[in-house]
């Protein structure tokens, strides 16, 4: 007879996960490619003419600046919890198979046989 071992299981995907794990992501995504694209890619003080570029004047080129910068911002936030999401997953899967690892060794001992895969 063989002991019942309670393995924690993948929770089933309801739809807030969902939103967090992929709607989420998407979000960022788009918001950062719509503000790239307002922002037609500008960099304040980058000009055709490196002596008429100034910095530290305030010109429309600074406001695209700062849409460009938020808009990498966003895309780059989005990758992160992305990563995030997938390393709580990986992170899930190695609680079951530690749980299976202990269930081989606990029948081991018992048995003195490994139990087949």
């Amino acid at each position: 007879m063989r002991p019942s071992v309670h393995i924690r299981r993948r929770p089933e995907q309801g739809l807030a996960v969902l939103l967090v794990r992929w709607g989420l992501p998407v979000a960022f995504v788009i918001a950062g490619i719509v503000l790239l694209v307002m922002s037609h890619g500008h960099l304040s003080g980058v000009h055709d003419n490196a002596s008429e570029s100034n910095v530290f004047t305030s010109t429309s080129t600074d406001r695209d600046s700062m849409l460009s910068a938020v808009g990498v911002a966003a895309i780059v936030i989005a990758l992160m919890i992305w990563l995030l999401n997938w390393m709580l997953r990986l992170n899930a899967d190695e609680v079951g198979d530690r749980a299976k690892e202990e269930e081989a060794r606990e029948t081991f001992r018992r048995t003195g046989h490994w139990p087949e895969d």
